[in-house]
């Protein structure tokens, strides 16, 4: 084939000064390639035969270069993009090391409520979180700190190790990780389809909040995983005093699941010895978004608790481009006050759905029953339409069974346009009803609020 293309070139460059040399030079080097070409087949076929000619000395020196480059290459780490960020692999596959960090830049607009103080339009850095990845072998590690609400708090901080449990794969965590609890407490805000998370993943938690340092089993088998934890107080703990501890046990099941369709079915659990003097029990919820923090519901009070104790369900559905889910979640404390001792508790759920209109399909982890990130089929960096997404949420949350708890709900509708896998620009515009019966605003009041988002993850 080459031996024919050199006699091309030859008739080619027949009119210049130098065609005599330039024909000579390309049939060399056809010779050298078809001579390589049969040691390579006389090798294949098992042996070497008496017709295949001794390798000329040039072709002995380029055979050891092309060896020591492809040794050279071998020794060299690999990089990988594809996570928005680069991934270094070592030459065996052993080590892995990858930065990560995100950026949620949001703006918010309230109107129509009765009380004036409530109707603020603001902007915000809503997270600057930058940290690692890695791992050595079957050990990994995890580090983040995070910039939110003006104050600079960790975040993920654990190592973990793989291996296996009754034959499943599994994986043991030691250090402050995020809950295993429920859809969206147990998704990253990166991947939740809303802004926040939903209230029963903001409300119905342990006092110790959505992280804790402690260890965590967690087993992965075909279609289902379940896990179990014991954590302390997360790593903002002061120190002046004892941790609030919880157990906690989460697993999901997905009994029908296919390419495009899949059924989730879950539910969590936690019990928790709460610290003598611990402070934020309970929370109040921002219902109409984060940057508003005079819209929330009064969560009331609780004085001497002593334990609590939660659990929840979860039902979730993709069916191609749809996605549906609902949770429910219930929070019972007990304690002794001046009263004596009290039982009181609260309750909370949210039903959400959502459309992919073009570029991308909902993103459901079954490994762990979590949101993952979307895949944007035409990412608009490289100058397609981006993935486009409807969705609208009903969340309702009732504090009336403890002192000054009050109640409330919202409506969210919404989209998001993801502009690759990394970056998506979010719009919320937030219906909510609140009636409260302690802090500022002790009336029934309405309104509504409009929050975008600008966000970065890699």
């Amino acid at each position: 084939m080459l031996i024919g293309a050199a006699g091309g070139i030859g008739e080619a460059v027949a009119q210049t000064p130098d065609a005599a040399e330039l024909l000579r030079l390309v049939q060399a080097q056809a010779a050298r390639i078809e001579r390589l070409e049969r040691r390579l087949a006389a090798v294949e076929g098992g042996s070497a035969t008496a017709d295949a000619p001794a390798p000329a000395p040039e072709d002995a020196g380029l055979a050891q270069r092309l060896d020591k480059l492809e040794q050279a290459q071998a020794r060299q780490p690999a990089v990988n993009w594809s996570k928005g960020a680069p991934q270094f692999t070592s030459a065996d596959g052993r080590s892995v090391f990858r930065p990560r960090g995100r950026v949620f830049l949001d703006a918010s607009s309230t109107g129509g409520s009765g009380f004036a103080n409530r109707n603020l339009s603001g902007t915000e850095v809503r997270s600057l979180r930058l940290g690692a990845e890695g791992a050595y072998g079957r050990i990994g590690w995890n580090l983040e700190g995070d910039f939110a609400d003006n104050g600079v708090s960790w975040k993920s901080a654990y190592a973990s190790f793989a291996h296996t449990l009754f034959g499943q794969k599994s994986e043991l965590t030691v250090g402050n990780r995020l809950n295993d609890r429920g859809i969206d407490g147990s998704s990253s805000t990166s991947n939740t389809p809303f802004q926040e998370r939903n209230v029963v993943g903001t409300l119905v938690l342990p006092q110790r909040g959505l992280f804790g340092v402690g260890l965590t089993e967690r087993v992965f088998g075909r279609g289902w995983h379940a896990s179990l934890s014991v954590a302390g107080n997360d790593l903002d703990n002061a120190g002046d005093g004892n941790d609030s501890l919880t157990w906690a046990a989460r697993a999901h099941w997905n009994p029908f699941k296919r390419e495009r369709a899949i059924v989730h079915l879950g539910a969590w659990a936690f019990y928790e010895d709460i610290g003598a003097g611990s402070a934020g029990v309970v929370r109040a919820s921002a219902i109409g978004g984060h940057f508003n923090d005079e819209v929330k519901l009064a969560p009331g009070s609780v004085a001497g608790a002593e334990s609590g104790r939660g659990h929840g369900l979860e039902l979730a559905a993709v069916a191609g481009l749809f996605w549906g889910s609902g949770e429910w979640g219930r929070r019972r404390i007990e304690g002794l006050d001046r009263r004596g001792a009290y039982t009181a508790g609260y309750d909370a759920y949210a039903v959400s759905a959502g459309w992919f209109l073009s570029g991308g399909a909902p993103a459901y982890v079954a490994d762990t029953g979590t949101w993952g990130r979307v895949k944007v089929e035409r990412p608009v960096t490289a100058g397609g339409r981006g993935a486009w997404e409807l969705k609208a949420r009903y969340e309702n949350a009732d504090f009336r069974d403890l002192p000054g708890g009050g109640a409330g709900h919202a409506w969210t509708f919404g989209a998001n346009w993801y502009l690759n896998d990394y970056s998506r620009v979010m719009l919320d515009l937030v219906r909510w009803q609140t009636d409260n019966r302690s802090g500022k605003y002790l009336a029934a009041d309405q309104g509504y609020t409009l929050n975008t988002r600008l966000q970065l993850v890699f």
